[in-house]
């Protein structure tokens, strides 16, 4: 079951719950960033109704996080 929690600068909980609805999920790159983009591909609600999910991250943390896990991994 997918699901996304984020805690804005406010401090308010947002949550997009994707049950068990089939996804899409698309990666986008460029030399500074990343965007990840998570959409219920079957939802039949109007198109901003829609359950997605948009995050755009520096590629310099993604590409630390991937081979902090990598090395994980190795070790385990």
């Amino acid at each position: 079951m997918a699901h996304v929690i984020i805690r804005g600068g406010n401090g308010r909980r947002h949550e997009v719950n994707f049950e068990d609805a089939d996804i899409t999920v698309e990666l986008h790159a460029s030399e500074d960033h990343v965007e990840l983009v998570i959409e219920a591909s079957d939802d039949e609600a109007p198109s901003d109704k829609k359950r997605f999910a948009l995050i755009n991250i520096p590629r310099h943390l993604l590409s630390k996080a991937m081979a902090d896990l990598a090395r994980k991994d190795r070790r385990s």
